[in-house]
């Protein structure tokens, strides 16, 4: 078991202190994508349902499912409530302010962040405000909700934590990352009595969440190289965690199973990653910067297959439904089943024209995809 750190919900911190205006992003270099061919469908996505809140374009709106509602929110300031059983609207608000990034929260309240750093809280039940919180600058990915906090992480680089209900802040951290960064954010885990922390100089931290002391520091890979470009270790996707282990890769550097009380390494392999990746019962699946997905063992690390025919497709994090199928959303709006087993394509679904860039959320027997045009969809497979 995960001893005192059990998974909750995440987030991520770039960390800049005084560094802030020094600081650099550059993109990953562009792969060609890989034209779709013709595949034997085994496993067909059957569409529940179909709706849109309104283009996203860059930032972090992902939804956010809890129990029997969906919660989404577009670029322009519009957040809505949605039945997950029907797709109908619950609710709906206009903020009248552009926001960076999208929905994060609990049952009770969720929260969106606009570009002037204002975090907004609302009302899950009813939209209605709650409270308002000014940021030290603006805030980039959706708040982390859980044990009573919400965890912030803003873009000149500081950690936040605040009391849900109030907004109050509890405590705060920050540190000066390399001065070249890649142009990307995980989200930190929020777990029972820590929050797990990706750093840009590749190194992963475990937090005290009544505090912010570090409980332990792994290093996933050392920087290395003579250019600023090749010396890029950035922890930009997003920590995973089960009942056992911690998991995490990084660009140019590693995927690791981490130990969750003291942040040993148990086994790391050679991997490069910002897209991120996703846990099964028996597997590991990574999508790698070039678009290519690999599994490896759980328990050993070692290669079980890759899949490299969506090579280049700009893919979404990986998602793992009934750990007998993985699905990823592409650039040009489609879904792809791929089987656990052995990499092979089984199942192809058009959801959008637009990318689909965020993360698939998962939720009992139904995925949730959201594009860049605010098309939002559920789906089953059959």
């Amino acid at each position: 078991m995960l001893s005192n750190l059990t998974l909750v919900l995440p987030l991520r911190i770039l960390l800049l202190g005084a560094a802030v205006l020094l600081q650099a992003c550059v993109k990953q270099p562009v792969v060609p994508p890989n034209a779709l061919s013709s595949i034997t469908v085994e496993s067909r996505l059957s569409r529940t349902w179909k709706t849109n809140v309104g283009p996203s374009k860059e930032g972090r709106f992902e939804p956010l499912v809890i129990g029997d509602t969906l919660y989404a929110a577009s670029q322009s300031g519009i957040v809505r409530s949605i039945d997950v059983a029907n797709g109908k609207t619950r609710w709906r608000r206009e903020l009248g302010q552009q926001l960076t990034s999208g929905v994060g929260g609990s049952e009770d309240v969720i929260f969106v962040s606009t570009e002037n750093g204002l975090i907004i809280a609302l009302d899950a039940k009813t939209g209605g405000r709650v409270w308002d919180v000014e940021a030290s600058s603006e805030v980039l990915v959706p708040a982390s909700v859980g044990f009573g906090l919400t965890v912030v992480r803003s873009a000149d680089g500081r950690l936040i934590t605040m009391n849900t209900e109030s907004g109050e802040e509890n405590w705060k951290v920050s540190n000066t990352p390399p001065a070249l960064t890649l142009n990307g954010y995980s989200r930190p885990l929020l777990l029972d009595g820590g929050v797990l922390v990706g750093l840009d100089d590749g190194r992963l931290l475990a937090l005290s969440s009544s505090n912010g002391d570090v409980i332990w520091e792994t290093v996933l890979s050392i920087p290395s190289g003579r250019s600023e470009i090749e010396r890029l270790v950035d922890i930009d996707a997003n920590i995973r965690a089960d009942e056992q282990s911690i998991y995490a890769v990084n660009y140019q550097g590693r995927l690791a199973r981490i130990e969750p009380n003291r942040g040993q390494i148990v086994w790391s392999v050679p991997m490069s990653s910002t897209a991120g990746l996703a846990v099964a019962k028996n597997i590991v699946v990574v999508v790698q910067d070039k678009d290519e997905l690999q599994a490896v063992d759980k328990e050993t690390g070692a290669l079980l297959w890759q899949q490299d025919a969506l090579r280049g497709r700009r893919l979404s994090a990986p998602q793992i439904i009934g750990d007998d199928h993985i699905i990823v959303g592409d650039f040009d709006g489609y879904v792809h089943l791929v089987s656990s087993e052995d990499g092979r394509l089984i199942g192809r679904s058009r959801v959008s024209r637009q990318p689909i860039m965020q993360e698939i959320i998962k939720s009992e027997d139904t995925v949730y995809v959201q594009s860049t045009d605010g098309t939002i969809a559920a789906l089953k497979i059959k």
